[in-house]
Formats: C-alpha cells, structure tokens, sequence
C-alpha cells in the first residue's frame, strides 16, 4: 500500500506553521520568558493544534494523531504552567486540561471535518 504524496500547498503549510512556533517561541523567550516561562509552551502549542485542526479540515490534506498529541501535551503543560504561576495556591493538573482538549479536537473532527479518521 503506497502512502499518498503531500501537495506542494500542504508543505508549504507546515513550513509555514512550524516557521511561525519557532519565530513565536523566539520573541516569548526574548520578551516574557522570565515572568511567565510556561508561555512559550502556551502559545506554540496553540499555533500547532489550531494547524493541525485546519490542515485536517481540508479535503485532500491530513495531520497525524502524533501532531495532536504533541500539540494537546505541550498546550496544556503549558497552561497549567500559566495558571500555577498566576494564581498562588492554585494546582492545576496539565491532565485534566489535556483530557478537555482531546474532547474538543474530536468534537471539531466529528461536525466540521469532511472526512473524519
């Protein structure tokens, strides 16, 4: 079984998306990295789902389940990070946020995806 050939468009998509993660992880470092350091998990990580949920919603491009699942780790690692530091005595565990994106993700694949895998 031959796997199918990514379009030159597809490509240059990612190129593109994983350009803007290492551009975004840059600047957060460069700029807020000392006062919220989980933020350059946060925001790449939300480039990357959002790309992963827009690359499946086109009719002949696909992401891979290992795309998601770096993406809903590094997000969500990332936001409890956020929110520990911002609110003092608050511990929330990176699962329970990765478990409430996973639920999203298949929600959005199952009404918004043209042919859901």
């Amino acid at each position: 079984m031959q796997k199918e050939q990514k379009t030159v468009s597809e490509l240059r998509f990612e190129l593109l998306v994983w350009g803007i993660i290492l551009i975004a992880g840059g600047v957060i470092y460069i700029t807020v990295y000392k006062a919220l350091p989980s933020l350059i998990l946060f925001i790449p990580g939300l480039v990357l789902l959002g790309a992963a949920i827009y690359q499946d919603m086109q009719p002949d491009w696909h992401a891979g389940w290992l795309t998601y699942a770096l993406a809903i780790i590094v997000v969500a690692t990332g936001l409890g990070g956020i929110v520990n530091t911002l609110m003092d005595g608050v511990d929330l565990p990176w699962v329970v946020i990765a478990l409430i994106e996973l639920g999203v993700v298949l929600v959005a694949k199952a009404l918004y995806d043209p042919s859901p895998r």
